[in-house]
């Protein structure tokens, strides 16, 4: 068996006061600190392989920013950039770096980009790989009651707005990888679970929200450094005691106490750190497309449409806008759009980077499909590409779903989650195990 290396880098990247905040209006801004923002890079070689996995704690990072930075860091260290997967822990108090659409939601944050985010990446990169070592790995699985299903239905039969729904699907499974140098230390933590950053809501302070007081606790009791990687949340906020999904930097505290003794415990359960290999598998995933909705219908709908609104009534205007436009410009209709797709397996453990918001259930559906693989679906990881919801809450509407219908020219398909569970399968099936 190849021995694993791996270096394990962090830097802080937390943006200067004042600056807008992901949030859900583009009118909030920072006013201050309370806890700081990182980013960390954890650097596998592997035989000839190299593979690295990035997490920012940052709300998201927009697919052609993402694209041009994995092609940076390939260049830079002579790899692959589809080895490369950059996830985004979609902290909603931390600034904006997504540019695939984000009408109502603030804009990119190009300043904050340049001085302080590009940097910060490639510097941990580098130290990330400049720190190489051997290590093994234990891999804990346990689970958490941070999260829940947030599509709360009424009594009245219609979705509340974000709000908690104990009836409704969400995966508690929170799963760590753990990483040991040849001395017994542990060198770096990582994990995984499906959540949004939201306990804040609407908050003017910094903050990695409730992940980032578990990370720092399993930093603190294991001396390694520790990053968070958001499985598929699209369907899953904070379960806050106040039984929303938002509050304010109170109930980022709260729980994230709650997560920090779940991670803890979960930790407490590894027996053995074992050797381990790494391989990588990349495929042009094809999802089909349906015929746009006739030209008429979209100038009618544009006209109608609330123009100087924010948020989805903006994104939904902005879409009826896209489509006429599309007709007046000769664009030609497509039977299926490509999604490029990265996965790295770290010894039993498979990474599928999904750059949409997946709804919990998909990802519990194609781990259970790849019996000899834990499969560990990311979201927002290699681009933002919005919600990407299950065939059976389409019918039910609500904010995700007026996301998803109106997030490109040509709609997805209502089995859209069959197709792209099967087109992930096929990709996986590629995949080496050792």
């Amino acid at each position: 068996m190849k021995q694993l290396l791996l270096g394990v880098a962090q830097e802080i990247i937390t943006p200067k006061i004042g600056g807008n905040l992901y949030g859900y209006a583009p009118d909030v801004y920072s006013e201050s600190v309370h806890d700081d923002l990182t980013l960390t890079v954890f650097a596998f070689t592997c035989g000839d392989l190299k593979a690295m996995m990035i997490s920012a704690c940052v709300g998201s990072i927009g697919t052609d920013v993402s694209d041009s930075l994995r092609q940076e860091l390939g260049k830079m260290f002579e790899m692959d950039a589809n080895n490369i997967i950059i996830s985004a822990t979609h902290t909603h108090s931390g600034p904006n770096l997504n540019t695939d659409n984000n009408s109502g939601w603030g804009q990119f944050d190009q300043q904050y980009f340049d001085s302080i985010f590009h940097p910060a990446l490639l510097k941990t990169a580098k130290n990330a790989f400049s720190h190489s070592e051997p290590v093994r790995l234990a891999i804990a699985t346990g689970e958490s009651k941070v999260g829940i299903n947030r599509r709360e239905l009424l009594i009245e039969n219609n979705l509340s707005c974000l709000g908690q729904n104990p009836q409704g699907c969400f995966n508690p499974k929170m799963i760590l990888l753990s990483f040991q140098n040849l001395s017994g230390k542990v060198t770096g933590n990582m994990i995984v679970y499906g959540c949004h950053g939201t306990c804040a809501g609407r908050n003017h302070e910094i903050t990695r929200d409730w992940s980032g007081i578990m990370v720092d606790a399993l930093t603190e009791h294991t001396g390694g450094i520790t990053a968070f990687f958001n499985g598929p949340e699209g369907d899953v906020g904070p379960r806050l005691s106040n039984g929303k999904t938002t509050g304010d930097i109170t109930y980022v505290e709260e729980l994230g106490a709650i997560a920090a003794n779940d991670v803890l415990r979960i930790y407490q359960t590894i027996s053995e750190f074992k050797d381990a290999t790494v391989s990588t598998s990349y495929r042009a995933l094809k999802l089909p497309l349906l015929p746009r909705i006739p030209y008429e219908t979209a100038v009618e709908l544009y006209e109608k449409s609330d123009k100087n609104s924010y948020n989805i009534t903006k994104f939904i205007s902005e879409y009826y806008r896209k489509v006429k436009e599309s007709y007046e410009q000769g664009y030609e209709e497509q039977p299926y759009m490509e999604l490029p797709q990265s996965i790295i397996r770290i010894g039993s453990v498979a990474f599928v980077a999904f750059p949409y918001e997946l709804f919990s259930e998909i990802g519990m559906r194609i781990d259970r499909a790849v019996p000899d693989l834990q499969v560990l679906s990311l979201a927002i990881s290699n681009g933002k590409g919005g919600y990407f919801p299950t065939q059976d809450q389409l019918c039910r509407g609500g904010y995700e779903i007026n996301y998803f219908k109106h997030k490109q020219i040509q709609c997805h398909p209502d089995d859209a989650d069959y197709q792209l569970i099967k087109e992930t399968l096929a990709n996986l099936e590629t995949l080496a195990r050792e």
